[in-house]
């Protein structure tokens, strides 16, 4: 994962929404209010989906570079589990 695929799903993302957002706002039939109501919920739902693709690409690439765990599970030494490690004596 690169810094090229975040920036371009996070684009991708933000590029869709407000096609979406123009698209509503010019072909709903609505009165100027509700025409601005819209317009302002899209442009939140598309600022919504781009800080989930980029939630998305960042876990899936932490995940690709330091394996399965989550972040902050540290393992204390002799904590039973099934990985190696120092507390296992294999490590």
């Amino acid at each position: 994962m690169s810094f090229a695929v975040l920036a371009l799903s996070v684009a991708g993302a933000g590029v869709l929404g407000l096609a979406l957002t123009g698209a509503a706002v010019a072909l709903l039939p609505l009165p100027p209010f509700g025409r601005a109501l819209a317009l302002l919920v899209g442009l939140v739902a598309t600022v919504a989906a781009m800080g989930v693709a980029s939630n998305r690409v960042t876990a899936r690439a932490i995940r690709a570079e330091y394996g399965d765990d989550v972040a902050g599970e540290a393992h204390e030494p002799g904590e039973a589990d099934d990985r190696p490690g120092p507390g296992h004596g294999l490590g």
